[in-house]
């Protein structure tokens, strides 16, 4: 099992790796840019950026900053209130999603730097789109083969079906009597719901006192996103969202380092 758990933890790193800003950003000649000399507020009235908060700001023909749109004096220019392209503000298009999600918490865009120069922007909606979605189920299957792996180590099959309600356990017998009247024999494991793993976990002694509320709130995203749900609407749900996008990743590294101990 050692080997097969070691192949699957270098494909989600890999995976991981292959998940960049470059595939959900926006690129010139896309953008809807300002220029550095415009007049603040004339510069937010465009109508092409009507239905932006974010512009990356011109000056000649280089992206020198960006714009957030906001209640500025009306005699003020862009350059009195952009950000500056710095270190803050740039990311690279090669920059794995998951770095990204946590920056986009404190500051609700990013230019990006692509080829030596900066040539587009990626926002908080950002992270709505199919690339992040998918890394994110990744992960939380990544999360319940780790569980899985866990409880193989930890526990005989009796021991964790104990662990399970009636109605839990009823139908992962169930499904292992199906199976094998056509001759197989599969894993009873294999039959079990992240709902099953939580409970079956969460009775492990050396379980951290937040683990229910952290586990219940990666099923939460989960669900949202196999149900192709708007989880980001708002700045709070964006910090909501990097924050259990953050617990996973912790969840997923701890697991790890217990099976590996138990091996």
């Amino acid at each position: 099992m050692s080997e097969l758990y070691g192949e699957l933890q270098s494909a989600m790193k890999a995976m991981e790796a292959s998940f960049h800003v470059g595939l959900i950003g926006t690129f010139r000649p896309d953008l809807v840019c300002v220029r550095r000399d415009d007049n603040v507020s004339h510069a937010l009235e465009l109508e092409q950026g009507k239905d932006f908060d974010q512009f990356p700001v011109l000056h000649d023909d280089s992206i020198v900053g960006i714009l957030f749109r906001g209640d500025y004096d009306r005699s003020w220019s862009v350059a009195d209130v952009m950000n500056d392209a710095g270190d803050g503000v740039l990311v690279s298009s090669t920059m794995p999603i998951a770095d990204l999600i946590p920056e986009l918490q404190i500051l609700h865009a990013k230019l990006i730097l692509r080829n030596a120069r900066i040539e587009g922007l990626v926002t908080q909606s950002d992270l709505l789109k199919l690339p992040v979605r998918i890394l994110v189920f990744g992960l939380v299957n990544h999360l319940e083969l780790c569980l899985r792996a866990l409880i193989r180590t930890r526990l005989k099959e009796s021991e964790w079906l104990d662990r399970l309600n009636s109605a839990a356990r009823s139908r992962v017998t169930k499904d292992q009597r199906r199976l094998r009247k056509q001759r197989l024999e599969p894993d009873p494991l294999e039959f079990t719901t992240f709902s099953h793993l939580i409970q079956i976990v969460l009775a492990e002694p050396d379980m951290p006192d937040d683990s229910k509320e952290e586990l219940e709130r990666i099923k939460a995203l989960r669900d949202d996103i196999a149900h192709a749900k708007t989880f980001i609407a708002s700045p709070d749900d964006v910090y909501k969202f990097a924050t259990t996008f953050i617990i996973l990743q912790r969840w997923i590294e701890n697991i790890t380092l217990m099976v590996e101990a138990a091996s």
